[in-house]
């Protein structure tokens, strides 16, 4: 009953604080305009993940203020909600004013590697090599978060299937405080989709994404390097999104294009220019979380064994499905 609570006040918060971020990009002329390099056909405004973020900080400022609230007082968990607000402070800035992508990603590698030397004093990085790793995936995972959030729904409904999931491995390894934290970010995730499902009448912008995607990989990271639940399940949570950015990235980089650059050269996107709705594609995409990545899941925490297996055929099953789509659509977005 507790947890059914938590999830519907983070989620109440969260959908007014995305409202008033939506009236405030209103009022300020923050929007996204149709062009060959977006997946919408009208001006939509961007930063309602201010409102995602804005609503976790309402409960950590609460978890401080009311002792003993565990999630919100764990040691580990400050870096984590520095990096939040820091990236949520870079997307916000970005979202009014183009940032370069270089001062942007020197931030980004910054507070992975804040980050990581914090797990670090807890003895959860064992050697550098780890911690190197540690950082890379973090900071890709910012990147990967922002580049998914290109139709409407796929990065909150991605976030909430993973801090669902998170909440879930917490709370069987009998880590209440990463338990709640991820039950909360899952409530705010779930606030904010009523307002970019089918027409949106917001976007996430890199307040949001950027955010969102520092908080699942360093929640990924502290679970892994906490022993609340082993590598490969940590891979396989965010596997479809893995699968389909890095994929991505790797042409892009082999065909000689800046990858930086904005493009509609992931899968989701090019699946939508061929017809199909933002809505049928995000069912898609959630169908194979549920029918592939989660037993996935289930079987690496219930055979630990067969967890680097299982992650192993999981991600050669989505390469394939990914190489096979993409050379049957074709190339539909050139980007430089």
């Amino acid at each position: 009953m507790a947890t059914v609570l938590l999830i519907i006040l983070a989620a109440i918060l969260s959908f007014l604080l995305t409202g008033a971020a939506t009236w405030y990009a209103k009022r300020r002329g923050l929007l996204d305009h149709p062009g060959e390099r977006h997946s919408h056909d009208v001006p939509t405004p961007r930063g309602g993940g201010a409102g995602i973020v804005l609503a976790l900080f309402v409960f950590v400022m609460a978890g401080f203020a009311v002792g003993g609230v565990g999630a919100f007082r764990t040691g580990p968990f400050t870096a984590l909600y520095v990096g939040i607000a820091v990236l949520a402070l870079l997307g916000w800035w970005d979202d009014h004013h183009d940032l370069s992508a270089g001062f942007r990603f020197a931030v980004q590698l910054a507070v992975s590697i804040f980050l990581l030397s914090s797990f670090a004093k807890f003895g959860w990085v064992g050697n550098w090599v780890l911690g190197i790793a540690g950082v890379i995936f973090t900071a890709w995972m910012i990147n990967l978060f922002n580049f998914m959030d290109g139709s409407n729904g796929m990065a909150a409904a991605q976030g909430l299937f993973a801090f669902a999931v998170l909440s879930w491995l917490f709370y069987l390894a009998g880590d209440i405080s990463g338990a709640v934290l991820s039950l909360v970010l899952t409530g705010c995730c779930a606030g904010f989709l009523p307002w970019n499902l089918g027409k949106a009448r917001v976007f996430m912008g890199d307040v949001g994404s950027l955010a969102l995607g520092f908080a699942i990989a360093g929640l990924l990271v502290y679970g892994a390097g906490s022993g609340a639940f082993s590598l490969p399940v940590a891979l396989m949570v965010m596997s479809l999104f893995l699968a389909d950015g890095t994929l991505t990235l790797l042409r892009r980089i082999l065909n000689g294009e800046r990858w930086y650059n904005a493009h509609r050269q992931h899968l989701y996107q090019r699946i939508i220019a061929r017809g199909w709705s933002h809505g049928g594609v995000l069912y898609l995409y959630q169908a194979i979380n549920l029918v592939l990545v989660l037993p996935g899941i289930v079987i690496g925490v219930n055979h630990p064994d067969w967890a680097w297996p299982i992650a192993l055929v999981m991600g050669l099953v989505l390469g394939l499905g990914w190489y096979l789509s993409i050379t049957r659509i074709g190339v539909l977005a050139e980007a430089g």
